[in-house]
C-alpha cells in the first residue's frame, strides 16, 4: 500500500523512457544448451539454501554474492547469444533478486527474527529496516 502511495505521488513528475526500437533476433540461434538454464536454476536455490538460510555469516554472504555475480554473467552471455526463453528471464530475474536479499543481508550487523548471524549474534538497538534504494 505504501508502495502505490508514493507511486501515486511521483508519477507526475517521472519521465518516460524512450521508445524502444522494435526486438532484432537475426543475432541469435537457438540454444542447444537449454539445461544449462536449469542447472544455474538449481545451484541458485541450493546455495542460497546454505549461504543466506536461517544461520548466516559474513563469509558465507560473501561467497553467495560472488557465485550470483559469477551466474549474473553466464546468464547475460548466454541472454545476448540466444534465443530469449521465459526460463532465461526467470533465471535472471531471479538471480536479481538474489542479489538484492545478499546485499540487504551483508547490511543488517545483527540478529532479528529469524535469521540468525554467528558474526553478529545480538539484536542491534535501534536498528530501522535495511532498505535498499537506487543511488541518484
Amino acid at each position: 500500500m505504501a508502495a502505490a502511495k508514493d507511486i501515486v505521488t511521483l508519477i507526475g513528475n517521472a519521465e518516460m523512457p524512450p521508445s524502444l526500437p522494435a526486438w532484432d533476433e537475426s543475432q541469435v540461434s537457438c540454444s542447444d544448451e537449454e539445461v544449462i538454464i536449469q542447472h544455474n536454476w538449481h545451484e541458485l536455490r541450493l546455495f542460497m539454501w546454505d549461504y543466506m538460510g536461517i544461520v548466516r555469516t559474513d563469509k558465507r554472504l560473501e561467497r553467495a554474492l560472488r557465485r550470483i555475480q559469477m551466474l549474473q554473467q553466464e546468464t547475460h552471455e548466454y541472454y545476448s547469444n540466444f534465443r530469449v526463453s521465459n526460463n532465461l528471464l526467470e533465471l535472471r530475474n531471479l538471480l536479481q533478486v538474489a542479489e538484492l536479499m545478499v546485499l540487504c543481508a551483508m547490511q543488517r550487523k545483527e540478529s532479528r527474527g529469524l535469521h540468525y548471524t554467528l558474526d553478529y549474534p545480538n539484536r542491534a538497538e535501534n536498528s530501522g529496516p535495511t532498505i535498499l534504494a537506487p543511488e541518484k
